[in-house]
């Protein structure tokens, strides 16, 4: 088989190895920021963090998406509130009321004649940032000259087949997990089939790695099952129905996707009854946000964060820290993967650990092999 370079473990647990995936990797990385339908009207606008980055697009008067670093050019103070809103006509500073237009060009600096009377406004317009649009969703790079269909060009024709603005579908409550491991800790485990019938043996069950599939598609990866490794994943009540069998065929083709993982950092699953936009922020060497928007079926409840275990009603946000019973007793397989990638990242940052041999086949651990050759790309591209 051919040698590949794996990631060290520093790459896990230093601040210096995250320093420079900030620099580089996340530099040129794509996010989801919305969906179409989340920029209905001139002025709406949403922000999001990329790295080190924050970042923000808008509605301007033309009716386009405008994406731009969310920062001042005089102190360099966030301009936009973290989330989502409405700017009206312009985008006001509210520290020195510098005005910008929602073209991004710097329209008015208060008291000019007196505090900058040479100052030349075409100068100081807005950084601007790249923005991409597929399938109702909104992406945008810090890089204005990342090029978006280079990007998402291996997946088109692979694309999942939602409509978020269906009748059918309606959006939940979104969730956000706080987690004590590294980011690609997380990211690897999203993209590991040989784990699902072991580590899930009680809750998804499987399937087990000859009955599902990884597929490249540039440095990103489509998973599906095949029929028989989703058809006994399905509840019973729908396994058994005549009418569902065209659904479990469906989602059996590569061109459904369980799991579309869109590198570096985003995780896509759609289901026949819904679809999860899950994305990694890196917060520190050992800790991650995890952050997901879901869509659910007109039968399915829009907030079910009670009842998934580690929800800390006064923050928002689900943790390790409020797990009342032990993850494998909880029925829940995202406490399941949460509660592992917290333990291999302990395992990572002792001074016993060494790398272990990864299985073969696309359907195991493959994908991880992928991922650490596009993570040692992507960083050396940018020097």
């Amino acid at each position: 088989m051919t040698e590949f370079r794996r990631l060290p473990a520093e790459a896990y647990t230093q601040q210096e190895w995250l320093d420079q995936e900030w620099a580089t990797l996340f530099t040129k990385a794509w996010y989801v920021i919305g969906t179409t339908s989340d920029f209905a009207d001139v002025g709406d606008y949403r922000t999001l963090r990329v790295g080190r980055a924050p970042l923000a697009v808008l509605k301007d008067r033309e009716g386009e998406l405008f994406g731009f670093h969310n920062l001042c050019r005089h102190r360099g103070l966030e301009l936009l509130d973290e989330g989502a809103g409405n700017v009206g006509k312009a985008i006001v500073c509210p520290y020195h009321r510098w005005t910008y237009g929602l073209d991004g060009s710097l329209r008015g600096v208060a008291n000019k004649p007196t505090c900058f009377p040479d100052l030349d406004r075409s100068t100081l317009n807005l950084k601007p940032a790249a923005v991409g649009v597929f399938k109702d969703l909104v992406f945008i790079n810090p890089d204005p000259s990342a090029d978006f269909e280079e990007w998402i060009g291996p997946v088109r024709g692979q694309e999942w087949p939602h409509d978020l603005h269906a009748k059918d579908m309606k959006e939940a409550v979104a969730l956000e997990y706080d987690m004590k491991c590294n980011w690609k800790v997380f990211a690897e485990n999203g993209i590991d089939g040989y784990h699902l019938v072991h580590l899930h043996e009680h809750t998804l069950g499987g399937p087990s790695p000859d009955q599902n599939v990884w597929e490249r598609a540039g440095d990103h990866m489509i998973w599906y099952a095949t029929e028989e490794g989703i058809r006994h994943r399905l509840p019973a009540k729908i396994r058994n129905e005549a009418g569902n069998i065209g659904k479990i065929k469906s989602a059996a083709t590569p061109g459904y996707g369980g799991v579309y993982f869109l590198f570096p950092a985003t995780l896509i699953v759609p289901t026949p009854f819904g679809m999860s936009i899950s994305q990694l922020h890196p917060v520190s060497p050992g800790r991650t946000r995890l952050t997901s928007r879901r869509w659910v079926g007109p039968w399915q409840t829009k907030d079910d964060r009670r009842y998934i275990p580690g929800f800390n009603k006064a923050t928002g946000v689900i943790s390790s820290d409020h797990w009342t019973q032990h993850p494998l007793e909880t029925g829940d397989f995202q406490t399941e993967d949460v509660w592992v990638c917290e333990k291999v990242q302990r395992g990572l940052e002792s001074f016993a650990y060494e790398h272990g041999p990864l299985s073969q086949g696309p359907g195991a651990e493959d994908p991880l092999r992928w991922f650490h050759e596009s993570v040692f790309k992507a960083m050396e591209s940018a020097g």
